[in-house]
């Protein structure tokens, strides 16, 4: 018995190990047909609306500034500590100067150029030169900020800047000069 157990036990186990050694991948075979296209799943729910692209843009309050004559012109400035060397040498500064009222606002890019309307000379002429932590203005004309002639409670000729980093797309959809469109793009309220 011990030996028909040793035999049957030998024959298993050389049975086994030819099985394993015999055994090698074949080579791979064609492929198959292309299955047919699944449905379409159904669509997902909308997402939120997302915040106004204003994240690494820098605005200003609306400044009240004072114009001081230098020479023929008249010269303000305003300190704008945000403006850096990487600001001046990649990004954008905008200004803006609101000819009205902040409750009636009637704003304008900088430079500009009046045909007499607002200051009655049709040499008017003013504009914003940008440096490190400053702003200066230059005008043909003293454009300072001042109380409104209908209410002396309330201000006219007031400045707003904006800086605009490099890293910022401005879309070709903003016209980075018309304020209802900055506006608008930055969500700004006043």
């Amino acid at each position: 018995m011990k030996h028909m157990f040793l035999r049957c036990t030998s024959v298993f186990l050389f049975s086994a190990l030819l099985l394993v050694t015999a055994c090698k991948k074949g080579d791979t075979g064609p492929a198959g047909d292309k299955g047919d296209k699944g449905d379409k799943g159904d669509a997902g729910a909308t997402g939120a609306a997302g915040k106004a692209g204003s994240a690494n843009v820098v605005y200003s309050p609306w400044i009240d500034v004072t114009f001081a004559q230098v020479d023929t012109f008249f010269e303000a400035s305003i300190d704008a500590p945000k403006i850096v060397d990487s600001i001046l040498q990649k990004g954008e500064v905008k200004v803006f100067w609101n000819i009205n009222t902040a409750t009636a606002p009637n704003v304008v890019g900088l430079p500009f150029q009046d045909n007499g309307l607002i200051t009655g000379s049709k040499d008017f002429f003013i504009f914003p030169i940008v440096a490190a932590g400053k702003i200066f203005i230059e005008s043909t004309f003293p454009v300072s900020t001042r109380p409104s002639q209908q209410d002396p409670n309330v201000k006219v000729f007031q400045y707003r800047y904006m800086i605009i980093p490099g890293s910022v797309s401005a879309r070709s959809a903003v016209n980075w000069n018309d304020y209802k469109q900055v506006q608008a793009y930055l969500g700004l309220k006043d």
